[in-house]
């Protein structure tokens, strides 16, 4: 007889067959309507489906948008949400202490699975490991239903099947629903507004097993601490009353929320280190992870690094558990977020999407751009937001945080030598880098943590007694890299001396730009008339340079800005820089006005002609375009700026209708050596061969396929608005002439059979030209 816990199970496994929007709601009913006993092998199979654990797809978090499928966004925000059905089902759960999950220690970040091999037991994980029997090696973590989820969610950004399938642009993938549920659960479990946890529950007391932890030299570097093994010990929790054990059920929320998304989304291993012993008992089939985080992967570094910011600075000073958590939560992640930034830098590759990590590094050295009073008065001024009012208050985070500062600017330093600084995007990441830098009191700050150093070479004095934190940065440079490390100080003068050359890199840019602009602006105003008239017909201008004109104004006044910035920090005089005449790049110069802007030669320019396929024109940023290669249907390509809609659908539908009921003697007409073959080839499209790329399914990849479309009728060029443009015109003259309608359509049927005529007698036009020239050049021959 089935029980009802195989009831549920059936009825989960018949609702996950449904579209999302049915499967959302009837996973609602099923939770609200079952029993804990029911749900606990409910809970397990749901996780696997949503996240992908079997099927390696899941439920589409990274691929659904808001702008996209709006309806399954709405339905997955209320489904996913902290408060929606599925952390009520976590809640239903937890009270048993008793109930178990096994989340394999394969699926943990490489320096943890490593750690956990050599014996160095992170506080952290010591309540969770099972050890294997057979191997004495720890091969799954059993943890509660809210742990469960919440490691399974911060896995799914790095789950390396899930990085097998094809990168959207870095730019455009930041509005999907993982990045909105990511960002919900940051902002629930970690209020910014002193506001309580919800829902209340009641304390969740771990039994952690006795486990004697090894000790090594280098487990207090690289080991992951509990960040409130303290004030969560069992003796504080009995000595406490009811306020406080509820504070404590949110700490323990909270805390599980940070360290479990510090751990999985901020891990950057190096590729020669991303096989571990663990990893060669894996099935050989399980893909490597990626030294290069997506661009969907650095935006929720920088949220999650903004959310600290603003979680540590809402402390009020009193003695809860949550307030505590405020206080020790930046000492407890700041260096594994300085070694993330760091190395994410130093392998990113030299295009515009570096501004995505360069942003989440600007975010974590300003603590003061996140303080609640600056977030929530509307009063204060853009330039006044966040500025350094009370250098005092954060000395000891830039003292703490030195490196993260001075050694990260000077890794930056090469990168900008090399890059094109003429490039709007390269310019204005330099500009945001000194403008960051050059805040009030910064610098200042800066020079006195450097100058409690011993072998800073820096001769200037501060304002602030910095002796206080020598001990604090040395440590810290121990911590984090090394004993072997030789730091080289900001200010000292061999960066100077970078600096000052660098100066020179940035007024040759500066010069390059203002060249270009004008010479943009001189031929803009020369082809004004000509471009009106083919932005009418064709939509805005477009010219291989790919950068807009409005962009590049901008160019000069940030460089300009960035080298009085730079300036000012390093207090550069005037006669220190060099004497050199410095002139604009004229090479580069001249290849950007070689540029035309006419469509049809960006097309010529971007396309190759000896390819198969049509080329469509897509927009990959906001003034930014190029073409990919179609190789579908040439019908059912997308919709182009330059065609009416309704009327591409209409007409596809006609000609569908007509082609499929007369395919066999449109055939027929085509291939015929007459006239009639002539005239059809002249109506009809050619034979065309579409290619079907190879597509991921649950099964795995599909193969890729060719067909060949028979000729058949198009209409869809009349869709076109330079079409209606013209008829529209040709009626008006008809009409301003007085000619009827009737007289405009006799005529528009005789040059339609006038053209097939010609192309039906084409070679007897060819012959009869022949034979002119013949007859023209006779009496010349004659004469020969």
């Amino acid at each position: 007889m089935t029980n009802s816990t195989d009831v549920a199970v059936v009825r989960m496994n018949a609702y996950l067959n449904l579209r999302l929007i049915e499967r959302c709601r009837e996973l609602e009913n099923l939770i609200d309507e079952s029993s804990t006993a029911e749900l606990q092998l409910v809970f397990p199979a749901l996780i696997d489906s949503i996240f992908g654990l079997t099927n390696k797809i899941g439920w589409g978090l990274h691929n659904i948008s808001l702008t996209k499928n709006p309806h399954e966004y709405e339905a997955f925000l209320n489904f996913l949400g902290p408060t929606g059905p599925i952390f009520s089902l976590c809640y239903k759960l937890l009270p048993d202490c008793y109930l178990k999950y096994d989340f394999p220690v394969s699926y943990l970040p490489t320096k943890i699975r490593t750690m956990l091999e050599e014996g160095i037991i992170p506080p952290f994980y010591s309540d969770k490991l099972k050890d294997d029997q057979s191997s004495r090696l720890p091969q799954v973590l059993s943890m509660n239903p809210y742990e469960y989820y919440i490691f399974h969610f911060a896995y799914h950004l790095t789950n390396p099947w899930l990085q097998l399938q094809p990168t959207e642009n870095v730019w455009m993938n930041w509005e999907t629903i993982y990045v909105q549920l990511a960002n919900l659960y940051l902002q629930h479990f970690l209020p910014r507004d002193n506001s309580t946890v919800l829902p209340l529950i009641g304390p969740y007391v771990k039994k952690i097993p006795p486990r004697k932890l090894m000790q090594t030299p280098e487990a207090k570097r690289f080991q992951t601490p509990r960040i409130l093994r303290t004030i969560l010990s069992p003796v504080s929790i009995n000595t406490q009353g009811t306020p406080q054990q509820q504070c404590l059920s949110q700490v323990w929320r909270s805390e599980t929320v940070v360290q479990v998304f510090l751990d999985f989304w901020l891990e950057y291993t190096e590729e020669e280190k991303l096989i571990s012993p663990l990893d060669s008992r894996l099935p050989p089939s399980l893909p490597r992870r990626h030294s290069i985080h997506s661009g969907e992967h650095i935006r929720l570094v920088r949220a999650f690094i903004k959310t600290l910011h603003e979680f540590a600075n809402s402390s009020r000073g009193d003695k809860s558990a949550m307030d505590e958590l405020k206080r020790i939560i930046l000492p407890s992640v700041q260096g594994k977020i300085y070694t993330f930034l760091r190395k994410a830098i130093h392998h990113w590759p030299l295009d515009s999407s570096f501004r995505l990590i360069l942003e989440a590094w600007l975010s974590f050295i300003q603590p003061w751009r996140y303080v609640r009073k600056f977030c929530s008065e509307g009063n204060l001024e853009g330039d006044e937001r966040g500025k350094i009012n009370d250098p005092s208050r954060w000395m000891s985070f830039v003292a703490n945080n030195l490196l993260a500062y001075t050694a990260i600017f000077e890794q930056l330093l090469p990168r900008f030598i090399r890059t094109d600084l003429v490039a709007p995007k390269n310019a204005l990441m330099l500009f945001r880098v000194t403008k960051v830098f050059s805040q009030p009191h910064l610098a200042e700050m800066l020079i006195e943590t450097e100058s409690c150093m011993d072998d800073a070479n820096v001769s200037r004095g501060g304002k602030i007694t910095a002796t206080q934190w020598s001990a604090i940065v040395k440590q810290q440079i121990l911590e984090l890299e090394g004993p072997n490390y030789k730091y080289n100080p900001m200010f000292s003068e061999s960066t100077i001396s970078k600096i000052i050359w660098f100066l020179s890199t940035i007024k040759q840019a500066h010069l390059t730009a203002t060249s270009i602009v004008e010479a943009l602006e001189k031929r803009r105003l020369e082809k004004k008339i000509f471009l009106t008239i083919w932005e009418f017909f064709n939509g805005e201008e477009s010219s291989t340079d790919d950068i807009g004109l409005t962009d590049r104004k901008k160019v000069p006044g940030f460089l300009l800005n960035s080298q009085q910035q730079i300036i000012e920090i390093f207090q550069i005089r005037l006669e220190d820089t060099p004497r050199v005449a410095i002139v604009a790049d004229q090479e580069y110069h001249d290849s950007i006005l070689s540029t035309s802007f006419s469509h049809q030669s960006q097309f010529d320019s971007s396309v190759d002609t000896h390819r198969p396929g049509v080329f469509v024109r897509i927009q990959e940023e906001r003034h930014q375009f190029r073409y990919i290669e179609y190789m579908g249907d040439p019908e059912v390509q997308p919709v182009r700026s330059n065609e009416c809609a309704f009327l591409v659908r209409t007409l596809y539908k006609i000609c569908e209708i007509i082609n499929s009921k007369y395919e066999r003697e449109i055939t027929n007409s085509y291939w015929r050596n007459d006239m009639i073959g002539r005239m059809a080839k002249r109506i009809l499209q050619p034979p065309t061969i579409v290619r079907c790329l190879p597509k991921r399914t649950s099964k795995g990849f599909t193969l890729a396929q060719e067909s060949e479309l028979s000729p058949r009728l198009s209409l869809r060029i009349l869709a076109s608005y330079n079409f209606l443009v013209i008829l529209i015109l040709s009626i008006l003259v008809f009409r301003f002439f007085e000619y009827g309608t009737y007289m405009y359509i006799f005529c528009l049927i005789c040059w339609t059979f006038y053209t097939l005529i010609e192309t039906a007698f084409m070679k007897l036009k060819l012959l009869f030209i022949f034979f002119q020239i013949t007859y023209f050049f006779n009496p010349y021959f004659v004469w020969l």
